[in-house]
């Protein structure tokens, strides 16, 4: 390859990597200590979870909509990511079981085709879904999260401030073991006499 050309190329690269920086793709994406973007989306399952918008909008700040809720997990999922499959459940499983305690699970589902929409559909009613999961259709939230590349399943944890707590962005083979340590030990102890009840 000849310098000039060599130069040419690099100076492609330069200038596209200038250019997404100035979009504000994959670049600075929020991690641990930073303000978790804003959003609030339809729901897939309004009736299970009793509302028909979800999104961190609701949930953080003084004019939160939810006064008890303590800690938030957006976790962002598709209906063919495999690993999201196995973390539906046990995203259920969590809401279940901590809820009354101040968790809030949002699910954010980045399909944007009708016959994806319709497996995620489905798939919420056989996992008997009941913490919302919202819909991402264009991925602009997604994007705001994780990027251009939006590496599937991503969780975030925030308080109710909307910082973000902790982070797993793309597959874990371990993820199930850290979400549930991270979740117990930023909830803290439960109340007195709530353990006897599980």
């Amino acid at each position: 390859m000849s310098r000039a050309v060599s130069l040419l190329l690099s100076g492609a690269l330069i200038f596209a990597a200038a250019d997404l920086a100035a979009q504000g793709q994959d670049v600075a994406l929020p991690g641990v200590g930073a303000d978790a973007p804003l959003f609030a989306l339809p729901i897939y399952n309004p009736e299970a979870a009793g509302r028909s918008r979800a999104g961190t909008m609701l949930l953080v700040g003084e004019d939160s909509d939810d006064k008890d809720a303590k800690l938030i997990v957006v976790s962002f999922m598709a209906s063919h990511c495999k690993p999201c499959l196995k973390e539906l459940p046990l995203l259920q499983k969590l809401h279940a079981k901590y809820h009354e305690r101040g968790l809030r699970i949002i699910g954010v589902s980045i399909d944007s085709e009708p016959e994806g929409q319709k497996r995620m559909s489905e798939l919420i009613a056989e996992h008997k879904v009941t913490f919302p999961v919202a819909r991402d259709q264009y991925n602009f939230t997604a994007r705001r999260y994780l990027g251009t590349t939006v590496p599937l399943p991503s969780v975030f944890f925030l308080d109710r401030s909307g910082a973000i707590t902790f982070v797993s962005r793309g597959y874990d083979k371990e993820i199930s073991k850290t979400l549930v340590a991270t979740l117990e030990r930023q909830l803290g102890s439960p109340p007195a006499g709530t353990e006897a009840k599980k």
